[in-house]
């Protein structure tokens, strides 16, 4: 067989014009330039014979290849595999996908880590030991290390397995990749096992909020659609000339409101939907602090720590105030023995009855003797405490993910980060300045006394500190404490045994809502918020790129891959299907 490309170089050699050109040493100019013209058209036909000849031959192999591959390999479906990946198998593409899952969030873990110590270590008093690796990364400041594996573990286990399943559903059952999405989301949740259970359950909490708000916005949209198609166009124009366009969109119920309504039920619904995430991220803010306080046995132990080392009273006093709250003798001349979170507040019988546990001692890690400068003291405290934190989840995880863009411009990523930071440090020790006076201020209403529902008032109180917040941010942290808290509840209550205890049911519900935010996003990515879209595209879209041979390939193919532009920010679109049936009303009118 003769390459095609080696054809033109054959004919070339035979061909009349050539020697005449070689030979035209006496010709004329004229005749010499039109001899050339007549070879660089016939040049021009060869190569195009030889493509057509290349791709002919070329369709001729892909045949023979279809013809002798097994039923519901890649090869008999098409040039590609239903799922979409070119030039790999579907256990390499698998393959690809864990790899980079593993090293993007082992990189994030880590380098959230590393970033918040070498910070801590520039504020403290010799901040040259920044610059040194022992101080930096010694061996016992690498802690972070088994919760970076598990993380990079579980999502590489979660990416790889949803890829290889839906490859196999669509080549061996002939399943459509958008069908196929559930199924193979819901045995690639299964990947949670490799989370600690505490970790596991916020996980599976917090996604189950996602997952009821995608269903929510899926519905709305469908109602909006089908609304919009059996809406008589004429009638339509003529009702928005009589308003004069004075008409708006609820966005929780999705219902159409005018916002003269001047009823209570009208104001309620406009209230509702115009800051529903404020009074959710209230109300969960009311039963974590509550908990924090009385039962921090029910939550997860790593945020108990965090809102403790935020807040400004230390373990000792918080479990004084326990003790004393559940009619338990305090002994406030020895407070140490009250540090232990998990023990039973009734154990202890020594000490004296006291209506409440002193401001005095309340107050002492700040020193202030005045209730209204020891809110203003936590909050300046928390805000130094809490920057490095809020400055490495703006910062790393954009750096990590979006490397190239980063590089691009660096001066604006900080600047970005830094102004961000500034905003989420000053709602988290507003909260904690609001929840100190709160809980002062309702010990005064009551002359001195005590009662255990001013730590679910003075939740709410802080909660509300979220409008400092961007809006676009609100709902994310509504979602991220609801879970808690709801966690929180159901610990409660099963502890008093008004729920049964099901064996491993964090692995099942996570699988669950695996599959069901799987299935929108394949289906109606539309109803995800833009900042989960976003992430679930990062782990689980991988480009058709060889499998990495090393460690370091795939960091390289990490950092060289860019998230795609997502609109709308954190917030969903639930409109899209709406808006569609709306232009089609359109067009038909």
């Amino acid at each position: 067989r003769v390459p095609a490309a080696n054809i033109f170089p054959v004919l070339t050699r035979f061909f009349p014009m050539g020697r005449v050109a070689a030979a035209g040493d006496g010709a004329d100019a004229d005749e010499t330039a039109a001899l050339r013209a007549k070879l660089e058209d016939a040049e021009r036909r060869l190569n195009s014979t030889a493509l057509e000849l290349r791709a002919a031959l070329a369709k001729i192999h892909h045949g023979r290849a279809n013809s002798s591959s097994p039923p519901g390999s890649p090869a008999r479906v098409g040039r590609s595999c239903p799922c979409g990946h070119e030039g790999t198998t579907c256990a390499q593409h698998a393959g690809a996908s864990f790899w980079r899952s593993f090293v993007l969030a082992y990189m994030v873990r880590a380098g959230v880590a590393v970033f918040s110590r070498g910070v801590g270590l520039l504020r403290s008093d010799s901040p040259r030991d920044a610059a040194r690796f022992e101080k930096l990364l010694g061996e016992k400041h690498v802690h972070y290390r088994e919760e970076a594996v598990r993380l990079g573990m579980f999502l590489g286990a979660f990416s790889g397995g949803y890829h290889l399943v839906r490859c196999q559903l669509c080549n061996r059952l002939g399943f459509a990749p958008e069908r196929a999405a559930l199924t193979a989301g819901t045995a690639a949740g299964l990947s949670a096992v490799f989370l600690k259970r505490p970790k596991r359950r916020a996980f599976a909490g917090y996604l189950a909020a996602r997952l009821a708000q995608s269903a929510l916005h899926s519905a709305r949209a469908a109602r909006e659609a089908r609304w919009i198609e059996r809406e008589d166009s004429q009638a339509r124009l003529a009702r928005l000339a009589e308003t004069n366009g004075d008409v708006v969109t609820n966005d929780v119920t999705g219902e159409r409101s005018s916002p003269k309504a001047t009823s209570l039920r009208g104001v309620l619904e406009t209230f509702v939907g115009a800051h529903g995430d404020v009074l959710m991220f209230a109300l969960s803010s009311a039963q974590v602090m509550y908990a924090y306080v009385m039962r921090p046995e029910t939550l997860d132990p790593g945020f108990w720590n965090f809102i403790v080392r935020a807040g400004p009273i230390d373990k000792e006093t918080l479990g004084a105030v326990r003790a004393q709250c559940n009619g338990s003798p305090v002994d406030l001349a020895n407070l140490a023995q009250y540090a232990v979170p998990g023990k039973d507040p009734k154990a202890w019988t020594t000490g004296t009855r006291v209506p409440c546990i002193p401001c005095a001692i309340m107050h002492r890690d700040t020193g202030c003797v005045r209730c209204a400068s020891h809110a203003f003291a936590a909050s300046a405290d928390t805000f130094r405490k809490c920057f490095p934190f809020y400055l490495s989840i703006h910062l790393v995880p954009f750096c990590v993910l979006n490397a190239a863009k980063a590089l691009r411009n660096p001066f604006s990523t900080v600047t970005t980060a830094t102004s961000a930071t500034i905003r989420s440090t000053t709602f988290i020790s507003a909260f904690v300045g609001s929840y100190m006076a709160s809980i002062c201020g309702l010990r005064w209403l009551r002359g001195g006394k005590e009662h255990r529902a001013a730590y679910y008032a003075a939740g709410i109180v802080a909660g509300s500190m979220l409008f400092i917040e961007k809006k676009s941010r609100r709902g994310e942290l509504a979602l991220y404490l609801l879970p808690r808290a709801a966690d929180s509840l159901v610990a409660t209550m099963a502890v008093k045994r008004l729920v049964p205890n099901v064996p491993h049911a964090d692995l099942l519900l996570f699988a669950l809502v695996s599959g069901g935010l799987m299935h929108y996003f394949e289906n109606e990515p539309e109803t995800l918020a833009g900042f989960l879209r976003s992430g679930i595209a990062r782990f689980t879209r991988r480009p058709n790129a060889p499998p990495p041979r090393s460690a370091s390939e795939a960091v390289f193919q990490v950092v060289a891959e860019e998230t795609p532009e997502e609109d709308g920010g954190d917030e969903a679109r639930p409109g899209t299907r709406a808006r569609a049936a709306r232009g089609r009303s359109a067009r038909e009118s």
